[in-house]
């Protein structure tokens, strides 16, 4: 088993994403869109359906995984 420190890392504390009043779920989309085919981000708050979950951040994972395979 291993197990991470996450829930007291200095920089996240166990933080996930939140979608404040006035979020809307293009948001996260925006936030998964790379930068000229060099720069992709995956993580959980990319994912407008799974946000602020596990597989969320595993499923981006992947989606971004797909990107840069078919480049």
């Amino acid at each position: 088993m291993l197990r991470t420190s996450w829930r007291s890392y200095i920089h996240s504390f166990g933080a996930y994403s939140f979608a404040a009043n006035g979020t809307s779920s293009s948001d996260f989309d925006v936030m998964a869109e790379s930068v000229g085919n060099r720069l992709f981000f995956a993580g959980e708050h990319t994912s407008r359906k799974y946000r602020g979950t596990v597989h969320g951040a595993y499923l981006s994972g992947v989606r971004e995984a797909n990107k840069i395979s078919n480049l």
